[in-house]
């Protein structure tokens, strides 16, 4: 709420004395058809249109010259103060009564109505500024808003006031740490001090605010519901009267203090949330291991104690079914493993991956050649479209990814059912696929069936188990390659494709491989 400005009020002025100017040229105009009893209305008329206008004491100050012009001017005997009749005494009186009354109620009146627009713009203001705050993401980034804001408040009739803000980084330290406040504007250390106890008590400071009146400049902390977020300082500040705009000044640090306490309770809740479900992954994990680890554990532990103790009754045959499956179990124990550590490296580092250029031929060639050992029915097969870009990427992540799909396809599809693997390029991306004739997917488990520790219906019918971290694994390698793993389901089975996005090919290709 502002005081009018120099033009501003001359130009009220103007028109104020304007009104007057008029009023007495109707008066002289229509002096030959009326008697001063009707006149006198003339003259009230433009007194309560003039109060409009101008200030109370202006307002007075012609009504009272006015009134004496009147009697001068239209009351016999004219040319003189002296009145003739008592009518005519009353008259004036009464007239000089009903213009200090208009002229007050005017005033009155008009005073009201500058506030209420003040109030109504203050209000919107406040409106547009918490909508602002409401929708900010990160409420610290208006920080500066906030400073233009109070600048604009505090601009006064003689100077403006200077304004700086301090908000909290985090937590609020034990002791007073200049490293703990983030600073617009420029703060010297005795100011420093009181936005400090401002901060830690959550009590506006200066003239005006009730605490430490004495002091040259205001303090306002940036309040939540149960903590103080930062304060704002408004310098050159001496009595109540040079800031008028208090309220408003508060009511909007109090908008960003509310705004930032619950940023700073959603970060809590958002790492609570974390913690909690890095715990959850932790249990779930531990128990997914010990559960999937205790069968090929068990296996290796009978086979190797059968080798152990009963050796010499074994044949030959028995002996080598023996060490066989303890080189199957422990396989399995490896990959599992691998998995498991991969899941966790892709997490820990954000997927952010240290890659290179890589032949798809290659990576499919070298994963064929493990996979077979684990393919008796030679059921694996290749199809590779000729003149495959590069692939730009971590090699032994990719052969992870098809080592998993491929393992999948194996356990969940039947016997003697052929599984393919292929390469090609579509649109903007090359496409590695395994293809086989499984068991069908339920739709509803089409997203399920990646997440850690998730499993389709289908599988829980299956003979062999997991701990359902082979497909979330593959989906991580995918995303941490810029593609996408998807699962499609086709007319004799499944096909899980990742589309890994093509790159601008090296310069030298044949100095990347």
């Amino acid at each position: 709420m502002n005081a009018l400005t120099s033009s501003q009020q001359l130009l009220r002025y103007s028109i104020g004395l304007a009104i007057w100017l008029l009023g007495w040229c109707l008066l002289l105009f229509f002096d030959a058809h009326f008697d001063p009893v009707n006149l006198s209305l003339i003259l009230v008329l433009t007194s309560a249109l003039a109060a409009l206008w101008l200030p109370l004491s202006m307002t007075l100050l012609a009504s009272v010259v006015g009134l004496m012009a009147f009697n001068w001017s239209f009351v016999p005997p004219r040319g003189t103060f002296a009145i003739d009749l008592h009518q005519h005494t009353v008259l004036l009186i009464a007239m000089m009564l009903v213009n200090i009354i208009i002229a007050g109620l005017m005033v009155f009146l008009r005073e009201q109505s500058r506030r209420a627009q003040a109030y109504a713009h203050a209000a919107e203001e406040l409106r547009i500024w918490g909508d602002k705050l409401r929708d900010a993401s990160e409420p610290g980034s208006l920080l500066d808003e906030l400073h233009l804001a109070l600048e604009r408040l505090s601009v006064g009739k003689a100077n403006n006031h200077p304004v700086a803000l301090v908000a909290l980084n985090n937590q609020l330290p034990p002791t007073n740490q200049p490293s703990a406040l983030q600073r617009i504007g420029s703060v010297n250390p005795e100011h420093e001090e009181a936005l400090w106890h401002c901060l830690r008590t959550g009590q506006p400071l200066g003239p005006g605010t009730g605490h430490y009146q004495e002091l040259d400049a205001l303090y306002l902390p940036l309040r939540g519901r149960s903590m103080t977020s930062g304060a704002a300082l408004i310098s050159g500040i001496t009595s109540a009267d040079e800031f008028p705009a208090l309220t408003q000044a508060q009511a909007l640090c109090d908008q960003m203090g509310a705004a930032l306490e619950r940023h700073h309770i959603q970060q809590q809740e958002r790492q609570a949330r974390d913690q909690a479900q890095a715990q959850t992954v932790r249990n779930t994990l531990l128990a997914a291991i010990s559960h999937d680890y205790r069968t090929p554990l068990a296996t290796i532990m009978g086979a190797a104690s059968s080798l152990d103790q009963q050796s010499e009754r074994l044949s030959d045959t028995q002996r080598q079914q023996l060490a066989h499956s303890i080189v199957e179990e422990a396989d399995r124990l490896r990959r599992l493993t691998s998995n498991v550590l991969q899941l966790a490296r892709l997490d820990a580092i954000g997927g952010n991956i240290q890659g290179d250029w890589e032949s798809a031929e290659e990576i499919i060639g070298s994963v064929m050649r493990r996979m077979r050992s684990h393919d008796p029915q030679q059921r694996l097969s290749a199809k590779l479209e000729s003149h495959l870009p590069l692939l730009w990427g971590d090699s032994l992540l990719l052969s992870q990814l098809l080592e998993n799909l491929i393992d999948n396809a194996l356990k969940y599809s039947p016997p003697e059912s052929p599984i393919n693997v292929s390469a090609h390029i579509d649109k903007h991306h090359v496409v590695l696929a395994v293809r086989d004739q499984g068991t069908d997917i339920a739709a509803a488990d089409y997203e399920q069936i990646f997440e850690v520790f998730q499993r389709g219906d289908h599988r829980k019918s299956g003979g062999a188990g997991g701990t359902g971290i082979g497909l979330a694994l593959c989906r991580a390698i995918a995303r941490a390659h810029g593609g996408e793993l998807e699962f499609h389901a086709t007319a004799t089975g499944a096909s899980f494709e990742c589309h890994l996005p093509l790159r601008a090919q090296p310069a030298n290709p044949e100095s990347h491989l």
